[in-house]
């Protein structure tokens, strides 16, 4: 039997690198967080859920084995194995109704009830007014897991009183988010061939619930009051997507640019863009949209992202909007129409102060999401359920007194 160098190993399982989707991403710069907040001697290792067949993506760390989570036999045998390797203490799993198999995700359940180890679950989405079948497989979860994470208020809200769930179980820890480019405004705009030009970005995976095309036709209006406005969007469409119907949509989103004679004004940049450059990206945008047609969606890595990078925004009501957007820091549309977006994109392009003000506040509202907070966070968590000394010399004097 393998036996790790570490005395402790701490075990993700969780979408990972190289797979692209945003709770990856998630994971990746997660444990990359915790790593930097725990002693030497702890490891974090992942376990990433994907096909089989797709295994020999996963090369080195920290990936130490691959889940097939829509086959409930496999589930099985990764819990047994989790179960006899010695140095794993504690499981760290991120939920998302589609990332395991069966009826809303079911299959997940029998991974859990064969772990005989403490767990942590993270819920990205909680969703209002369950149906009974989701209500006892959310309430099964709970009842197992040593802790719930969740990431907004609203989410923690949902499990005490639509799931019944006891909030000393719950915890809030919020997405974490970048440190920002340091390099200047004007010279990023420069330097990606968009000077004297007023930016609007999106990004993420693209899907038809992103509603990019509400961005689209608000350029329509937009760039007749800023002819050099020109609005970016960011991202691959999402792989999921691409192998159901290949770019259906984002051809769908071409042709609608196309049609509207706003080619100088739209740019689709089908990339899948790193961090820096992201961030690069970020800090050059003068208003960011986020357009998502899900009113029920708990939480958004772009979202805070922008928020993070300074960037104003124009959002669809969803719940993260409603608990970190004001009249200081963004706008939360009412219809969430593109003559709405419009409306508001083009007072805040022709109110310099009002836009400084906007960025300044939704920058000073997300330092507490810092990757390096939420690092310490989780490592405060972890040690309190295992009860052993995991954290840096620095952070146990902070956390055990």
């Amino acid at each position: 039997m393998f036996i790790s160098n570490y005395k402790t190993k701490i075990l993700f399982v969780s979408t990972f690198p190289p797979r692209k989707c945003g709770i990856a991403s998630f994971t990746q710069d997660l444990v990359n967080a915790i790593d930097h907040e725990v002693t030497d001697d702890i490891g974090i290792d992942v376990c990433a859920l994907d096909k089989q067949k797709n295994k020999k993506l996963y090369t080195g760390e920290p990936v130490s084995m691959v889940m097939d989570s829509y086959q409930l036999d496999v589930c099985i045998e990764t819990a047994k194995k989790i179960n006899t390797d010695p140095c794993i203490k504690l499981i760290c799993i991120e939920h998302e109704f589609g990332l395991y198999g069966g009826e809303l995700g079911e299959y997940l359940l029998g991974f859990l009830s064969l772990l005989d180890k403490p767990f942590i679950i993270r819920f990205h989405t909680v969703l209002p007014a369950p149906n009974n079948k989701m209500l006892k497989i959310v309430q099964s979860i709970t009842l197992l897991a040593d802790k719930i994470i969740v990431m907004t208020k609203h989410s923690a809200r949902l499990l005490k009183d639509d799931y019944e769930v006891s909030l000393d179980k719950i915890m809030i820890i919020p997405h974490g988010t970048h440190a920002n480019s340091t390099t200047n405004k004007d010279e990023l705009k420069r330097n990606y061939d968009l000077v004297n030009r007023q930016v609007l970005t999106t990004f993420g995976l693209l899907s038809p619930n992103k509603g990019i095309e509400e961005g689209i036709l608000a350029m329509k209006e937009i760039s007749v009051a800023f002819p050099q406005s020109i609005y970016l969007v960011l991202g691959q469409t999402h792989p999921n997507l691409l192998e159901q119907e290949g770019e259906k949509y984002r051809n769908y989103l071409q042709q609608l640019i196309t049609d509207n004679d706003l080619e100088y004004n739209v740019r689709l940049i089908n990339e899948y863009v790193p961090t820096k450059e992201l961030m690069e990206y970020l800090a050059l945008t003068d208003i960011y949209l986020f357009t998502s047609k899900d009113p029920n969606q708990a939480v958004s890595g772009t979202f805070l992202y922008a928020m993070s990078a300074s960037c104003p925004i124009i959002s669809n009501s969803f719940v993260l909007a409603k608990e970190m957007l004001d009249e200081k820091t963004g706008v939360i549309l009412t219809t969430n129409s593109e003559g709405e977006l419009a409306k508001h994109a083009i007072r805040i392009l022709q109110n310099p102060q009002l836009q400084k003000e906007m960025s300044n506040n939704a920058y000073l509202k997300t330092r507490n999401t810092t990757w390096e907070k939420v690092g310490q966070k989780h490592a405060k968590l972890f040690y309190n359920i295992l009860d052993a000394p995991i954290l840096t010399p620095k952070e146990s004097d902070l956390y055990i007194n």
